[in-house]
């Protein structure tokens, strides 16, 4: 028969929580100081309402004299993009083809088969034409309706690569018809 031998209490189990606390902080710190935003994630240029449409309480008592602009903006650009979707199956979405249309209204094909290819051209195209323009910051983009953000984030991403700064959206053809 085996004994059991009774010593007194169980001894406790001490978790040393000073070099755990301490390993979390230098972690935190290294994680901080490397981290580095790219251009694009640090910024983004948004409107934002007016302090009178901030400050009511019902969207009724806003007053039609704090708009400045009933119409959007209007940036002024040489070059519009426009982006053709794929508009059925598994890539369905994605950029199928794109042009850039000048002032005017004469529209050159990007060419190229696929997406890379199609947008590796573009880059081309456009660090070419950078050159003969009035307005070299400007740029318009317009997309087909069905396009995926992602798409139009990687033809902006291609313009701003070209050298152009300003980059404005024009609604889809056939919008609202």
């Amino acid at each position: 028969m085996s004994r059991r031998r009774d010593d007194g209490p169980p001894a406790e189990v001490v978790l040393p929580i000073t070099p755990m606390l301490d390993m979390a902080f230098q972690l935190l710190f290294f994680f901080i100081m490397t981290f580095n935003p790219t251009d694009l994630e640090g910024q983004m240029d948004l409107s934002l309402p007016s302090e009178a449409e901030k400050a009511a309480k019902d969207p009724k008592d806003i007053s039609n004299t704090s708009r400045v602009d009933k119409a959007p903006p209007e940036f002024p650009s040489d070059l519009t993009v426009k982006v053709r979707a794929v508009l059925s199956g598994k890539n369905a979405g994605d950029v199928s083809a794109l042009s850039v249309r000048n002032l005017d209204s004469k529209e050159d094909e990007v060419p190229g088969r696929d997406e890379k290819e199609l947008l590796t051209a573009l880059r081309k195209y456009l660090e070419d034409r950078r050159d003969t323009l009035t307005n070299k910051e400007a740029l318009k983009v317009q997309g087909d309706s069905k396009l995926k953000v992602s798409a139009v984030i990687r033809v902006m991403d291609v313009c701003r690569h070209a050298g152009f700064k300003n980059i404005s959206f024009v609604p889809p053809e056939g919008l609202g018809k």
